[in-house]
């Protein structure tokens, strides 16, 4: 690889890794290069998990059996996590997100159980074909940032690298790897982009893929000065004092309502006072997708048109009471809360137990 990564590593200060192992090149690699610099690198301690899917007969378990025995020849603790395959193929929305998603819930109940930071193969391949699923379909700015080199506890620390860096990163160190059959599938939206879309702009387009990596990394550094920008106007509106006193009081109201609170994984609350002001301030202006923006990185997310009033200060409309998935917003008193929920009938419930207690 001629990318020194090194230096990045020892600068986040991580001590303990998990290392999310497929069995395929890229994440042989990863292990292998960790395993390899784990003093230099200033590394107490390595772990490598391995999610087994249930959705491959036989391939499945050969790629298992190959990474323990890899982990094992390493002296390196081997974590297994098999997944209910028929339940992600009956689940509602795509078979790939299902699996990515049940993927990375495995890995995160590992690595917390083992106080450590999860550590991914994700190359500049996959960036480039993030980025090109993302502007196909249509995307924020947020969205142009493509793969996040690190966010909720998991380090990407190959973005910048190649496939063809990493294969010959293999062959210089006389590595094996398994092949998954299903990454030739082109009926995956994924596989159609790596194996026809970009070989194709790269044909027409030579340097298109490293293009689409050079854009992500120039829309990250414009999000995070946008999201200075959205602190200095938004923050001024939370409210900081008296917001857990307000939710354990409507917590008391009854047993529904503690019900309803019970399932609420995250909340912020707003003075409705202060964000009024803010917007009457910013009256000329179309503050809606910064709010929006401001919103998700508290990991509150809400559709782009979501808060958009044309005739409203700043462009900025806030409903009254309104669900969004596993979301919800309540104007209650002097407070705007903006919660998330465990599930979407939980959300759904806090908006009728509220509307029901305002008489509406």
């Amino acid at each position: 690889m001629t990318i020194d990564i090194a230096d990045r590593i020892r600068r986040h200060g991580f001590k303990r890794l998990l290392l999310a192992v497929s069995g395929g090149l890229d994440s042989i690699c990863l292990a292998h290069y960790f395993i390899k610099n784990r003093e230099a690198l200033g590394i107490e301690w390595l772990g490598i998990a391995h999610v087994h899917h249930g959705l491959r007969e036989g391939t499945a378990d050969r790629d298992a059996q190959f990474v323990e025995a890899f982990a094992k020849s390493h002296g390196i603790p081997f974590f297994l996590k098999k997944l209910d395959g028929n339940a992600l193929k009956t689940a509602e929305g795509s078979l790939e997100e299902n699996a990515r998603d049940a993927r990375y819930e495995a890995l995160m109940g590992i690595a917390e159980a083992n106080k450590c930071a999860i550590v991914t193969a994700h190359h500049a391949g996959d960036q480039a074909e993030t980025m090109y699923m993302r502007l196909r379909r249509g995307t924020t700015l947020a969205g142009m940032r493509g793969i996040q080199a690190l966010r909720q506890n998991i380090y990407r620390p190959f973005l910048d690298i190649t496939r063809e860096e990493l294969l010959a990163y293999a062959r210089e160190n006389g590595l094996e790897w398994c092949e998954d059959e299903s990454n030739a599938d082109v009926k995956f939206a994924r596989n159609f982009i790596r194996h026809d879309a970009l070989p194709h702009l790269e044909e027409t387009c030579p340097g298109a893929t490293m293009q689409l990596c050079r854009i992500a990394g120039l829309a990250d550094r414009a999000y995070a000065k946008v999201m200075e920008a959205c602190e200095r106007v938004f923050s001024p509106a939370l409210r900081t004092e008296n917001a857990d006193a307000d939710l354990h009081q409507h917590d008391m109201k009854g047993d529904n309502q503690h019900d309803t609170v019970a399932g609420m994984t995250q909340y912020i609350s707003l003075n409705k006072k202060a964000l009024r002001k803010m917007l009457l301030e910013h009256a000329d202006s179309d503050l809606s997708e910064m709010f929006r923006l401001w919103l998700s990185e508290q990991g509150l997310r809400f559709p782009i048109a979501f808060f958009y009033g044309p005739k409203e200060p700043a462009h900025i409309k806030i409903p009254h009471r309104a669900a969004y998935r596993r979301r919800s917003i309540v104007k209650n008193g002097h407070t705007v809360r903006i919660c998330a929920f465990e599930s979407a009938e939980a959300a759904l419930k806090f908006v009728s137990c509220e509307s029901k207690e305002k008489g509406y």
